[in-house]
């Protein structure tokens, strides 16, 4: 199972430099300088159709017939927060890679074949998983506020300090670092048997051949992926600041570091 973080396209609470962090304001369909609440940007939709290239050209090489010789089954599925502007995002994710898996098709759904002589099956799941744990990083009294620059170097000046705070009734870094970590340890846990494939049958290598590999895309927020990651990595939340900053609709594949994937390891084995 692999992992992508995928960050939001330039939305229009972007473009109001406005925080939108509650789930009630993340989600509604009014309001906003639109009128159609804080979703895409006309600048986000074509910077996320754009990345997304990049990430459906990653995935095919990654997942190329002569890395397995006798065949090689890769599944592709999309996790969503439930706000606007990741839910648009991941809508236009989602038509990238059928796009750019379409030259392969063999029939009207979304399973691919190369035409070498080894054989590649891509099937991307036809439905968008809305996983609120995904969520934005709330920012309490700071809601609706602008403009947004400011008031986040506020909030992270206090998390350098103490990733435990709540000052201005912000969520704190450990509770966030708690629910999205958990996102993928539900999915490690669940073994990628998933919609996205199914349940292979056989057991040991023979099953291990029979299921492939997993692609997750994780579709989320600046502060709730950068958490992850420092996460994912084995720092402490105070620090999360100190890793590269994650763009408005850029990826990056992840992974935990050894320590912690051979404590993950273990605890599936028992």
């Amino acid at each position: 199972m692999k992992f992508v973080l995928f960050r939001h396209g330039h939305s229009l609470a972007n473009q109001e430099s406005r925080i939108v962090s509650s789930l009630e304001n993340g989600t509604r369909t009014d309001g906003g300088p639109e009128g159609t609440g804080f979703g895409l940007s006309s600048k986000g939709r074509l910077e996320v159709a754009e990345t997304s290239k990049s990430l459906a050209e990653h995935i095919i090489a990654s997942s190329s017939p002569s890395k397995s010789p006798s065949g090689h089954r890769t599944r592709v599925r999309i996790l969503t927060s439930p706000f606007q502007r990741t839910l648009h995002t991941s809508a236009i994710i989602q038509s990238q890679l059928l796009a750019a898996f379409s030259h392969h098709l063999n029939n009207n759904t979304t399973t691919a074949t190369t035409t070498t002589n080894a054989t590649t099956h891509i099937t991307l799941q036809s439905n968008l998983e809305v996983t609120p744990d995904l969520r934005e990083r709330y920012f309490g009294d700071f809601e609706m506020r602008t403009p947004s620059d400011d008031l986040y170097n506020k909030v992270w000046s206090e998390d350098a300090n103490n990733p435990f705070h709540q000052m201005y009734g912000v969520e704190s870094v450990m509770d966030v670092t708690q629910r999205v970590s958990g996102v993928i340890r539900n999915l490690e846990q669940e073994g990628g048997g998933g919609s996205a494939g199914g349940e292979a049958e056989g057991s040991g290598e023979e099953k291990k051949e029979e299921e492939g590999e997993e692609w997750v895309i994780l579709v989320s927020h600046g502060d709730s992926l950068q958490i992850l990651q420092t996460a994912m990595k084995g720092w402490s939340g105070d620090r999360h600041r100190q890793l590269e900053h994650l763009e408005t609709a850029n990826w990056r594949v992840v992974e935990w570091c050894p320590d912690l994937r051979s404590a993950h390891d273990r605890r599936h084995r028992r």
